[in-house]
Order: C-alpha cells, then structure tokens, then sequence
C-alpha cells in the first residue's frame, strides 16, 4: 500500500503526529482517511469522538512500551488475536486549529484526517 511522501526535507518535526492503528485498518484508511471515533478496540469507556495522536515519535514509542503496549496485550488476550499494530506518521501542517492539546504527549483531532497526510507507516 503507498501512501503519499513528504519529499521536503525541511519540515521541522513538530510539524508531525503519531497514530496507532491496526494493520487490517490500512485500506479503509486509503479510501476514507482516519476518521474520529470511540476507541473500542481497548481501553476504558469514556473517551471522546476522535483522532488520537501522539506529538512525538518518543511518546509513541513510550506509550507502546507502557499503557497502550498493556492494552494491546489485554486487548490479545480478550480476543485470542493479535492486534497487529502499526504507526502512521502524519503531516499536521495545517490541521493546527483541529487539534486539542489533551495531555502533554497527545492530541485529540475532531476531523478525518486525510489519506495525503500519512507521509510514512512504520513498523515498532
């Protein structure tokens, strides 16, 4: 699956965000870019309509290894199933109005968040 490239090297990183997702979600994403909803694959009840992004490629990556890593496992566990997760690495230039400062390593976007945005999917 490709997705579209940033080829300007200059974009400072702050202009990036980090989605998590399942693999199995890829092609809907291509056609339908990533759209807000309720987290119901794990997690508590209670969370908002919406994009869920990660400010740096760190927190990802710390999140994966701790709270969201321990949801995924109890999530696999539940289902008999692997999650199979993946990272989107998203051009936000732009989408700055759209984004809630929710905790000092996510943000929340209330909008889909076009297919053209996804510069890479890596693999963690």
């Amino acid at each position: 699956m490709e997705f579209s490239k940033n080829v300007n090297e200059g974009i400072n990183e702050s202009k990036f965000a980090y989605h998590v997702t399942r693999r199995k979600n890829l092609t809907s994403i291509k056609i339908k870019g990533i759209e807000p909803r309720v987290p119901t694959d794990y997690g508590d009840n209670g969370d908002a309509k919406a994009v869920y992004l990660f400010k740096t490629e760190d927190d990802t990556k710390t999140a994966l290894y701790q709270w969201l890593g321990e949801r995924i496992d109890d999530w696999e566990e539940e289902n008999d199933e692997e999650y199979d997760e993946i990272v989107l690495k998203i051009n936000i230039d732009g989408l700055e109005e759209d984004l809630i400062d929710t905790v000092e390593y996510e943000w929340t976007c209330l909008v889909t968040i076009e297919q053209s945005r996804i510069v890479d999917v890596i693999e963690m």
